[in-house]
């Protein structure tokens, strides 16, 4: 695969991301659900963690995906060979750090029965 091939992988995957994020932000999950918009135990507790967590980590996915879009063209640039293996990496990190963050955000803001603080 050429290093140009890398790169309009790399953007085209940063681009299905932030299209994503877009989906969840206009369409946010109305009810507590198992197969669509942030779903862990924590921001399923109530209604309350439901849409405090499903609009904080949209909106950390929407910033992290205009960052992924910067680590794919830095990365072309400087070692064109890796574009594609970086982005993937770097939006999994990524990945886990709107979990990180998004939980310690529910932690902050709600008890453990899910009753704002």
């Amino acid at each position: 695969m050429t290093s140009e091939h890398s790169l309009y992988l790399s953007l085209g995957y940063c681009l299905f991301m932030l299209a994503l994020a877009l989906i969840l932000k206009k369409f946010p999950p109305r009810k507590i659900n198992h197969f669509y918009g942030y779903r862990t135990r924590r921001s399923m507790l109530t209604e309350h963690t439901w849409v405090a967590a499903n609009t904080y980590s949209t909106r950390l996915m929407i910033k992290i995906s205009l960052w992924s879009f910067v680590i794919a063209l830095v990365t072309y640039f400087i070692y064109p060979e890796f574009t594609l293996w970086t982005t993937l990496i770097a939006n999994t990190l990524l990945l886990f750090v709107i979990i990180f963050k998004t939980e310690n955000y529910l932690k902050k803001h709600f008890d453990d029965s899910g009753n704002p603080k």
